[in-house]
């Protein structure tokens, strides 16, 4: 049948209120952010002038932004790791179908629903050098002297976030990847037993090329999200001390509402968005090698 005007318009119609909240709400933002780094904009100053490249230039020589940098790099990839390593494990111990298995799927979501400010103070508190269940822990053990903190250096405290990140990201890799290999056909497994392999040769041979696809959306879901990360790093650390744990995130909302200079945190920003680009670019063909090498 031959369809109306009308009956052609109405699926733009139902999709337009979703394109216009991610024009106003997405798109608007990140251009107005990338013109904005083409000026010289302060709210201290009455004044905007326009720059060029100015901004881009200085921000390139700014040793601040390139320390932060490295340091994102650092909790990035060492969140990435430790979330893979676990999130993986959950996954397979949950298809072993262990008797038990049933309650931990109720309990493995939990970490991930809650906020991530709350999950940063709850740490906060098991972590504090005073009334930490986790310092006394460590205290009553003997395993590190009795003024040990973990907010004291940079390293403890950027180890303390991490733990925290690291335990409410995890389940975002055991569900997906648990879904997935609950779909796997039991006869690939099955030969696969028959032929001998088992352990460390099923999962490297069987499971993980089967999981492959969705473990790549999982790894590059979580360091977009990873990178940008504020509310964790904020309330547990707010960059301190002396800066160790500034992460990019940390470093342009402090350039923006402390300093007031929002044409640097917005060049910041886009350099942030290049980094993630070039990052993500390079996983790409990273991830295409890796599956030219299993085919």
């Amino acid at each position: 049948m031959k369809k109306s005007p009308a009956q052609k318009l109405l699926p733009y119609l139902l999709i337009a209120p979703a394109f216009i909240m991610i024009g106003v709400f997405l798109l608007y933002p990140m251009v107005d952010n990338l013109v904005l780094s083409f000026y010289n904009y302060s709210l201290a100053s009455v004044n905007r002038p326009f720059v060029g490249f100015q901004n881009y230039s200085k921000m390139a020589h700014e040793a601040r932004m390139w320390q932060a940098v490295g340091r994102t790099g650092v909790w990035t990839a060492t969140n990435l790791v430790l979330a893979i390593i676990l999130g993986v494990g959950t996954a397979l111990l949950l298809f072993s179908g262990f008797h038990g298995s049933g309650v931990l799927k109720s309990f493995v979501l939990i970490p991930w629903i809650l906020p991530s400010v709350v999950t940063g103070y709850i740490f906060s508190l098991m972590m504090n050098e005073k009334a930490g269940i986790i310092t006394w822990l460590l205290r009553s053990s003997c395993l590190v002297d009795q003024n040990f903190s973990f907010f004291n250096n940079g390293p403890l405290s950027m180890l303390a976030a991490i733990l925290a990140n690291v335990w409410r990201a995890f389940p975002f890799f055991t569900l997906m990847i648990y879904a997935k290999l609950c779909t796997i056909p039991t006869d690939q497994v099955e030969a696969a037993k028959l032929e001998g392999a088992n352990g460390a040769k099923l999962f490297w041979y069987v499971l993980l090329p089967f999981i492959r696809e969705v473990l790549f959306s999982c790894v590059f879901l979580c360091f977009i999200w990873t990178f940008n990360a504020y509310d964790i790093m904020k309330v547990m650390t707010n960059g301190g001390p002396a800066d160790m744990t500034t992460t990019m995130s940390i470093l342009i909302q402090r350039e923006a509402f402390s300093y007031f200079s929002l044409s640097n945190a917005s060049t910041m920003s886009v350099y942030a968005f290049l980094i993630m680009i070039f990052v993500i670019c390079i996983g790409k063909i990273l991830g295409m090698c890796w599956r030219k090498y299993h085919e």
